[in-house]
């Protein structure tokens, strides 16, 4: 039987005026309406442009994503433990704040060298100076996972999983890979070689520029892969589920020159692939993972998915806009997948409806709307109603396709910088949606 699960992610959440939390609220909600898998995006703080996918760290949790009104039991006893756990990322992260904060922000390629290069004496010397404001961004991380748990707990307790989102790629500037710059494709200036990116494709004819550094594989094969397993291991112990962003590149990912105008002009460069995953299926169970695997995918990537028995991913969005039915069709939907009507990066089912029929290839879609009688009133929750048709092991709604909202709610457009990751619903909306509807599918 299909399950339904709900993406909202808490970045998107109005705090005004709150005083009692949200998150505990929503849970509340997804239990009386039949909800078994809560979504979320990742999770980190937000770097460049504001992107949870371009985070300053892929440990650290954003500590403006979770209610001021939530509340648990702490001791420094459990503090310091919590610490002496955690030594491997939190004081490098905190390190790292405090250096761009004297460093006017800037990226912590242009620090002087002396931090730049870690120099140890440079770093001990800051570490003794801002010991309080370190202590503070290391306690506010413990609370971030105190928080967390308590949320996941009442979750599960109430027969919910949360589902997580990890991105392949870590962002330049972030504590990652200054303090691990062996682990990344960089010169002898600590700048990338090469960044990644997609070449032209569904949403850019010039492709999207990511700006991320590329992996140096000999480097995390010699380590087994140790950095990659504590990533996994941080995340299972947030997570239930957990979908790997950009799955494709474990297997070859799309390169360009750093500073590229476009990303036209690049080449795929092989990834580690089986010897990665055997590293990834160590720490978390393949049952719990799902492989992103839209785009350009080759046989290579879909056969590593199918040695795994991972979940992929279908959006019915990707499955009308030609004369052709492919495999995001809602009758190809198989068992193994989870099915969006549109992910993040979609626009919203109404926006999306308005922007069909402007489309001249849309035969599929014609048929769509006659069989399922689909106009602009009710398209939302139609779409709804197909994607819960399907085969598919899950079906995840956008939170503001429940809500009917349009596109001024579209979460991200891919290869545009500016303007995106800014929505914000109310919690008052949010709770007066229709979720009598989805209590009744």
């Amino acid at each position: 039987m299909t399950k339904k699960g709900i993406l909202l992610h808490l970045a998107h959440v109005d705090r005004v005026k709150e005083s009692v939390p949200f998150e505990l609220g929503f849970i509340e909600i997804l239990k009386k309406t039949g909800i078994e898998v809560w979504q979320h995006l990742p999770v980190n703080p937000p770097g460049k442009y504001d992107s949870p996918y371009s985070a300053p760290s892929s440990f650290a949790g954003d500590i403006n994503l979770l209610s001021s009104n939530l509340f648990f039991d702490y001791s420094n006893e459990d503090f310091e433990k919590w610490k002496i756990q955690n030594r491997d990322w939190v004081f490098d992260w905190a390190l790292f704040n405090v250096l761009k904060l004297m460093n006017n922000n800037t990226e912590w390629f242009k620090w002087p060298t002396k931090f730049k290069k870690r120099d140890e004496s440079a770093l001990r010397e800051i570490y003794e100076a801002k010991k309080a404001q370190i202590s503070e961004l290391i306690r506010q991380q413990y609370f971030f996972d105190k928080k967390w748990a308590l949320i996941k707990s009442k979750a599960n307790s109430n027969g919910i999983s949360l589902f997580g989102d990890l991105p392949f790629y870590v962002a330049l500037d972030s504590a990652d890979v200054w303090a691990n710059p062996k682990l990344f494709d960089l010169d002898k200036n600590l700048r990338p070689r090469k960044i990644a990116g997609v070449p032209p494709d569904y949403f850019s004819k010039t492709g999207q520029i990511w700006e991320n550094p590329l992996y140096n594989w000999k480097e995390h094969r010699k380590e087994e892969y140790r950095w990659w397993q504590r990533r996994i291991e941080i995340n299972k112990k947030r997570f239930d589920l957990l979908r790997i962003d950009h799955f494709r590149a474990i297997v070859s990912g799309w390169c360009i020159e750093y500073e590229s105008e476009n990303a036209i002009n690049g080449y795929w460069r092989r990834g580690p692939g089986d010897e990665l995953l055997d590293k990834i299926t160590e720490v978390i169970s393949p049952k719990k993972l799902i492989a992103e695997d839209l785009g350009l995918i080759t046989m290579p990537v879909r056969k590593l998915i199918e040695k795994y028995n991972l979940m992929g991913m279908r959006v019915l969005q990707f499955g009308y806009n030609s004369d052709k039915i492919n495999e995001h069709h809602h009758t190809n939907i198989t068992k193994n997948n989870i099915c969006y009507i549109g992910t993040h990066d979609n626009n919203t089912v109404l926006g999306w409806y308005e922007e069909m029929l402007l489309n001249d290839k849309k035969k599929l879609f014609s048929s769509l709307l006659k069989k399922y009688t689909i106009d602009e009133s009710n398209c939302s929750k139609k779409m709804i109603k197909i994607a819960m048709s399907t085969n598919a092991k899950y079906v995840i709604i956008t939170i503001q396709d429940l809500m009917n909202l349009g596109t001024n709610y579209r979460t991200n457009i891919p290869g545009i910088n500016e303007g995106n990751w800014k929505i914000s619903l109310k919690q008052e909306d949010i709770f007066q949606a229709d979720w009598n509807f989805l209590m009744d599918l």
